[in-house]
C-alpha cells in the first residue's frame, strides 16, 4: 500500500504567474495611457494660452484715425476740373476728387485745378489700363505730382491714386 500512496501523490505542480503578469501588463497600459493623457493636456493647454495671446495683441491694435487734415475742410467742389488726359469728364472729376483728397493727407494742402497738368504716361494696355501723372497745384506756390492708375472694369473705370 505503501507504493499506492506514493502513486496517489504527485509532485506539487508548478504555480501559474499568468494572473499576476497579465495585471502588471494591464498596469503599465493604463499608467501609458495617462501619461499620454497628460502630456496631451500640456501641449493642449500651451496651445490654448498661446491662442489666447494672440487674440489679446490683436484686440489692443490700435487703429489710427487720426486724419493729417481737417474734415470740416474738405476742398469745395465747384465743378473745375484739370482738363487733359484719357478720362471722360466724369471719370476725370472722380480723379480728381480722389487726387484732392489724397493730396491732403500727403501735405498739398488746398489743390486747384489752376495750374495742374496731366500728362500720359503709359498708354492704354490690352486690357484698357493706362496710367497717367497729375502735377497738381497745390495752392501755396508748390506743386506735386501723382500717378492716377485707370482700369476699366465692366463698363467703369477705376480710379487708384498712388501716394508720393
Amino acid at each position: 500500500m505503501e507504493s499506492n500512496s506514493s502513486i496517489n501523490s504527485s509532485p506539487e505542480a508548478p504555480k501559474s504567474n499568468r494572473n499576476l503578469i497579465i495585471g502588471i501588463v494591464i498596469a503599465v497600459v493604463l499608467c501609458c495611457c495617462c501619461v499620454v493623457t497628460a502630456a496631451g493636456g500640456y501641449y493642449g493647454y500651451q496651445a490654448y494660452v498661446a491662442a489666447q495671446q494672440a487674440v489679446q495683441q490683436f484686440d489692443d491694435i490700435e487703429i489710427p484715425t487720426g486724419i493729417p487734415f481737417d474734415p470740416n475742410q474738405l476742398p469745395e467742389v465747384t465743378g473745375e476740373v484739370p482738363q487733359g488726359g484719357l478720362a471722360d469728364e466724369s471719370t476725370r472729376y472722380t480723379a480728381w476728387l480722389s487726387v484732392q483728397l489724397v493730396g491732403m493727407i500727403s501735405g498739398c494742402e488746398t489743390p486747384t485745378a489752376q495750374g495742374t497738368t496731366i500728362s500720359v504716361v503709359q498708354q492704354p494696355d490690352g486690357s484698357g489700363e493706362w496710367v497717367e501723372d497729375w502735377n497738381v497745384d497745390c495752392g501755396n506756390g508748390s506743386s506735386q505730382s501723382y500717378k492716377v492708375t485707370f482700369t476699366p472694369e465692366n463698363g467703369v473705370v477705376n480710379v487708384n491714386v498712388a501716394l508720393p
